[in-house]
């Protein structure tokens, strides 16, 4: 790859292996009672995120709109408090019932809990109605908010600081909310003498940063096995690849080995030439990094588990 260097960084010592106790923080989730008093006029937002349940205004005299970047399939809310809801598409269309006693009319005010299916993610919303024009209510992703997150995390950090961190966060699980976390689980054997497994990949987007997690164990008989950073730039492994870390270099009986591949994704794709090695931790003794342009063509043996299974078993 034109322009392409891909830092080796030798990574993760025991002396920081403590920190990965420091895990699991489970997420809070945020919801609103129905029964608190509403927020002030200027509180209600426009824009939905699908992390927690979002206080909305909607009008209670006029037809309002939810709208979502996808199909949204279906809205669940109170129907004994005589609201309709009409889906076309990616829009749903919300009216509250007015009821006319003589000459006047009367307006609902009762906060409704609305719960809607955008896509594959569902979206909590308490609504108060009010009089009001018809309001639009838009659903997002949460892209723009985390793009802007990380982009706030990295400001004015030079490039190498930055792959770093990253791999320092995943590491010791400190990932922020910010990052996307999908979970795999896919098996290589691209080598003989050991087995990997792709655990997970964590995007940092608006950065343009990939990693990938995987864990390397070994196979068969194999007594002992040393690993280097550069048996790790294959394309089945990694693509764009700029850093790649080993939280241990020898395999033995019973061990396992974190490894971290860090990828140039498309969103800030371009040469990086960095201004020095990044520096060591805690392993001074490790080979000191190392730029390699491109990726090492892969063996013939090269294949996932999944075309390569029965061969294997007859092993």
């Amino acid at each position: 790859m034109r322009g392409m260097f891909a830092l080796l960084v030798a990574l993760l010592a025991p002396a920081v292996a403590h920190s990965a106790d420091h895990v699991g923080i489970e997420k809070q989730k945020t919801t609103v009672d129905t029964s608190n008093e509403k927020p002030a006029e200027g509180e209600f937002p426009t824009v939905v995120l699908p992390e927690a349940a979002t206080a909305i205004r909607l009008s209670s005299s006029d037809i309002n709109r939810i709208a979502c970047p996808s199909e949204i399939s279906e809205v669940l809310t109170s129907t004994e408090k005589g609201i309709t809801v009409k889906i076309t598409g990616k829009d749903a269309f919300v009216k509250f019932k007015v009821v006319k006693k003589g000459d006047k009319f009367s307006y609902s005010s009762t906060p409704t809990e609305f719960y809607v299916v955008c896509g594959d993610k569902v979206f909590s919303m308490v609504a108060f109605p009010q009089r009001v024009p018809s309001q639009t209510i838009r659903l997002s992703s949460g892209l723009e908010k985390k793009i802007r997150e990380n982009l706030s995390l990295y400001s004015g950090l030079p490039f190498e600081k930055k792959v770093l961190k990253a791999i320092r966060e995943v590491y010791t699980e400190n990932i922020p909310d910010s990052y996307t976390i999908n979970k795999q689980e896919k098996r290589f054997i691209t080598f003989k003498e050991i087995l990997l497994t792709l655990k997970r990949t964590v995007d940092i987007e608006g950065e343009g940063l990939r990693i990938k997690e995987y864990e390397a164990s070994l196979r068969g008989a194999t007594p002992e096995f040393k690993m280097n950073e550069k048996m790790f730039l294959r394309a089945a492994l990694a693509e764009n690849p700029i850093a790649i870390s080993l939280e241990r270099h020898i395999l033995r009986t019973g061990d396992s080995s974190r490894i971290f591949v860090v990828e140039q994704r498309a969103e800030r794709q371009g040469p990086h030439k960095l201004a020095g090695d990044l520096p060591m931790l805690d392993q001074p003794q490790q080979g000191q990094p190392v730029a390699k342009p491109g990726l090492q063509k892969d063996p013939p043996v090269n294949r996932t588990e999944q075309d390569g299974q029965e061969t294997d078993d007859e092993r």
